[in-house]
């Protein structure tokens, strides 16, 4: 997004107040419900397991802890992989561009594709589809409105989510359905 098209943008946000401060909110705390959730997911799981061990399911609660270590090292490598990715690239951020002010000002400088925020959010929905479906969708949207937060507060330009979400789901897909 070039300077000149964000500054549109955020002069239309100044004229729905609302709107500006909902993203600016939204922006700061919607990533934490991934990332919250997530632990949930894992107690679920483990006593998902404990139960298949009390009644005597142990072959199957044997293949199931495989199943909980898939759930903690896919997403845990696509972070990792993503993070030495986007420090490899060092793409620069958008309000690195001389007079680009973003909605959110930020002191980071380059790392900015594939975005992190979109990438964790978009792997650990692919854990909870797999899982759990219906929390899955709910949380693939949240991984979606995430990657729209992330532009419209100016920290990422729409190829750093889009990569980020798009590695995310390749690797929650490859990582929980095909290995």
């Amino acid at each position: 997004m070039t300077p000149e098209r964000y500054k549109r943008l955020t002069d239309w946000l100044e004229e729905h107040p609302a709107l500006r401060e909902g993203i600016i909110l939204l922006n700061r705390w919607l990533p934490l419900v991934p990332f919250v959730c997530y632990p949930v997911l894992l107690v679920l799981l483990n006593l998902r397991w404990f139960r298949m061990l009390t009644i005597g399911r142990g072959g199957g609660a044997l293949d199931f802890m495989q199943v909980i270590a898939r759930a903690i090292l896919v997403p845990g490598l696509a972070f990792w992989l993503g993070t030495i990715l986007r420090a490899r690239l060092n793409f620069p951020r958008p309000y690195e561009q001389p007079g680009f002010v973003p909605l959110v000002s930020k002191e980071t400088h380059g790392n900015s594709c594939p975005s992190r925020h979109a990438l964790s959010a978009a792997v650990l929905g692919m854990v909870w589809l797999y899982f759990y479906p219906a929390v899955g969708v709910v949380m693939l949207a949240i991984a979606a409105l995430i990657c729209l937060l992330r532009v419209l507060s100016g920290a990422h330009f729409v190829r750093d989510v889009l990569a980020g979400a798009a590695f995310g789901l390749t690797f929650g897909f490859v990582g929980m359905w095909l290995l």
